[in-house]
């Protein structure tokens, strides 16, 4: 299944508090964890946003993936999460 993350930066999170939040993940070896759990984990910032955004787009059959990533950020992101079926142009017809 894919999923994407939309992650807004809450009202008291300052670049200062993410960042530190990035290299806590990093450091407990949570960017492994979530590539065990995932065929695709990308991240992506929304340039120019404000406050700031960050998406994930993961493709996983592990809901625990996007636990994981809902956990450990989830004290300064608000974070929405759906559910998505890629489709090509093809395929996006009347339904």
């Amino acid at each position: 299944m894919w999923y994407w993350l939309l992650a807004t930066a809450k009202a008291h999170a300052t670049p200062e508090t993410i960042a530190a939040k990035r290299h806590q993940w990093v450091a407990q070896g949570k960017d492994g964890e979530l590539a065990k759990r995932c065929r695709t984990a990308q991240r992506y910032v929304v340039e120019g946003a404000s406050p700031t955004k960050v998406l994930w787009l993961l493709d996983t059959d592990a809901p625990d993936a996007v636990q994981l990533i809902t956990d450990h950020f989830g004290d300064l992101w608000d974070i929405e999460v759906v559910q998505v079926t890629p489709q090509s142009m093809a395929q996006a017809g009347p339904k």
